[in-house]
């Protein structure tokens, strides 16, 4: 049997539109869609008997109900169930290292955003080896249409890329791939000399981005790209970008920074505020 897409479901409106979004997604894959609930357990020590067993109850319930909707709406695709004692960041982790994709919900809290129980969207995006999909209950969705994916030529990106331009082909869509960068500093004081500087470096943008396209778009000969390099803030294109789009996909390296995983400043701010499902795909 394929890989499975899970999703950590806590019977939220977030978790519930991730369910929903996985299991469209797990049908175009041809994939099993699993459904987990992390539940505190004995492992919470300060969780008294009483309160245990309401919180397994609810648990169990929140999986019986979403697992029934989706069961409605999608009757071809397989949907197994887990609950599983444990706390949501360690037992998701575990449980994407045997998934082809892990969908979480994501919830936006003013200008700072905390997904998935709070800060476990969020450290699953930048710690898991397998792609992250956040979903926003009241975000932008289209099941088909457009994919973006934010290509860095200068990076390793080949990961990235072959997600991007598979979701897009599963959708029958268009896939645009955004290169954005801020102006370069132009020395010289005739007004010719910083337009001549400005054109040779979007020149040399638009080939180095060509060039990282070009065995993907042999591969998928079929599919249409555009491919868009911008002088702007990466992060402010991106964001701009993922507005009625079916998917945003972003990278993310394998660098660690400060005291534990961290999403570089760019793709982190587009998983604060793209108005779509995210995809964070870790380069290897």
């Amino acid at each position: 049997m394929a890989r499975p897409v899970t999703v950590g479901l806590d019977g939220s409106d977030e978790s519930l539109a991730a369910a929903g979004w996985a299991a469209h997604e797990a049908r175009s894959r041809g994939a099993p869609l699993r459904l987990v609930n992390a539940w505190p357990g004995p492992e919470q020590t300060d969780l008294t008997p009483g309160r245990e067993a309401a919180w397994q109850y609810w648990s169990e319930r929140a999986l019986r109900s979403a697992r029934a909707e989706l069961d409605a709406d999608q009757p071809e695709t397989t949907i197994v169930t887990a609950q599983i004692s444990g706390l949501p960041a360690p037992v998701l982790l575990a449980e994407a290292e045997r998934a082809q994709l892990l969908v979480v919900g994501s919830r936006s809290i003013g200008v700072v955003a905390g997904f998935f129980l709070g800060s476990v969207g969020l450290e699953l995006a930048a710690r898991s080896m397998t792609p992250v999909v956040l979903v926003r209950a009241d975000g932008h969705e289209e099941r088909h249409g457009d994919v973006v994916v934010g290509v860095e030529p200068r990076e390793p990106c080949d990961d990235i890329l072959e997600f991007a331009f598979d979701a897009a082909a599963r959708r029958d869509g268009v896939l645009r791939a955004v290169h954005a960068s801020r102006v370069p500093a132009i020395r010289g004081d005739a007004p010719w000399v910083v337009d001549v500087g400005l054109n040779d470096a979007r020149k040399e943008a638009e080939h180095a981005l060509g060039e990282v396209l070009a065995p993907w778009r042999d591969k998928f000969s079929e599919l249409r790209v555009f491919e868009e390099v911008a002088s702007d803030s990466p992060a402010r294109r991106l964001v701009a970008a993922a507005a009625g789009t079916a998917l945003m996909v972003v990278g993310r390296g394998p660098r660690r920074v400060g005291f534990g995983p961290r999403l570089g400043p760019v793709t982190q701010a587009v998983a604060h505020h793209a108005a779509c499902p995210v995809a964070v795909v870790p380069q290897r």
